[in-house]
């Protein structure tokens, strides 16, 4: 290899873990958002799926896994916003977890290496016998890989050391959160029955006591403070089209926006250095608004949505490769809102 290739796969490289390692971060940024919150305490299960999810990233990013580890810091993203509503609120619900889609092709073999079917199950009960009040973190936790089980086994070839590692997480804290509720369920504590047990004790002396004005109970208010995080998407030279790989990415957005009535975004086009600066503009917008017209198209009404389009500013790689020029020619999904007054 000569020094010339060495340079431009090292550069390659570090572009890579630029945009990945970025929205790493901004996913741990919402992970303390949510535990400054109270969420830890008083929406365990969103917090322990939304600590999960974070690290599914961390880990997908590990295996090179960018649009993978994109997804899971967007689905940080979401669950951090949930829980900090769960902990205002005090209460939580059980969230949908993901379904895997069978392929049947003739002539090749289907991935047997762990039971799918086995982990659902499991959680199934878990989630219909009062699991979430019983050993909410347990559950969070398995839920979140199992969800990461699932994407691992959709795709064309799976890697066979993260299905395992993502089986056995499942399997583990699934079968610890079934063995706590297990418990709960044969002693009949209150986490199960949703009623306290009640213990005679002998009638107190009665005191004359002064009749005090209770003060005002004050309501915990949400503060409105954007939790940012940004999933990036990015263009072939002079194009505006979505190129198929990102499809998952863009859905995941969907997903999240759906989930989240009281969230809008700001999508905000770029483009790299080539070419006039008013045509720029133009054509980062576009491609702004080709990625709004897929969120529109998927069930996303318009005014939650605002476009933006910046052309040849706010570079985040150098414009002297083709690497850094591709990492230029983006969309960026920017959170600015996360509750309604």
């Amino acid at each position: 290899m000569g020094k010339g290739s060495f340079i431009f796969l090292l550069f390659v490289g570090l572009s890579f873990a630029f945009r990945v390692t970025q929205g790493i971060d901004e996913a741990q940024r919402a992970v303390v958002k949510a535990f400054e919150a109270g969420a830890r305490d008083r929406a365990p299960y969103l917090y322990s799926k939304t600590r999960s999810y974070k690290e599914i990233s961390t880990i997908l990013a590990s295996e090179a896994d960018d649009v993978g580890s994109k997804i899971f810091a967007i689905r940080t993203m979401n669950y951090a916003s949930k829980a900090i509503s769960a902990a205002f609120v005090g209460a939580e619900e059980l969230t949908p977890l993901d379904t895997l889609r069978r392929k049947k092709e003739a002539g090749k073999p289907s991935f047997t290496l762990v039971d799918v079917d086995d982990i659902r199950n499991r959680l199934e009960f878990l989630r219909n016998n009062r699991g979430m009040n019983c050993s909410p973190s347990e559950l969070g936790r398995a839920e979140a890989f199992y969800d990461a089980l699932v994407y691992e086994l959709s795709k064309e070839e799976p890697n066979s050391a993260l299905v395992l590692r993502f089986y056995n997480e499942a399997n583990m804290v699934s079968r610890i959160a079934e063995s706590k509720l297990k418990v709960a369920m044969e002693n009949e504590l209150e986490c199960y029955t949703g009623r306290k047990k009640v213990v005679a004790l002998p009638p107190p002396e009665e005191k004359p006591t002064p009749v005090a004005e209770k003060p005002e109970e004050k309501k915990p208010r949400l503060v409105e403070e954007p939790l940012k995080i940004t999933a990036r998407i990015h263009f072939d030279f002079d194009k505006y089209n979505i190129k198929r790989e990102y499809i998952p990415i863009l859905n995941e957005v969907v997903k999240t926006l759906k989930e989240n009535p009281f969230v809008k975004v700001r999508i905000e086009g770029y483009t790299d250095i080539i070419g006039p600066k008013d045509y720029n503009v133009r054509l980062a917008y576009k491609r702004a608004m080709s990625v709004k017209k897929y969120l529109v198209k998927h069930g996303i009404p318009e005014e939650k949505i605002e476009i933006v389009g910046f052309g040849k500013e706010r570079f985040i790689a150098t414009n002297k490769t083709s690497i850094g020029r591709l990492t230029n020619r983006r969309v960026e999904f920017i959170v600015i809102k996360v509750q309604e007054e």
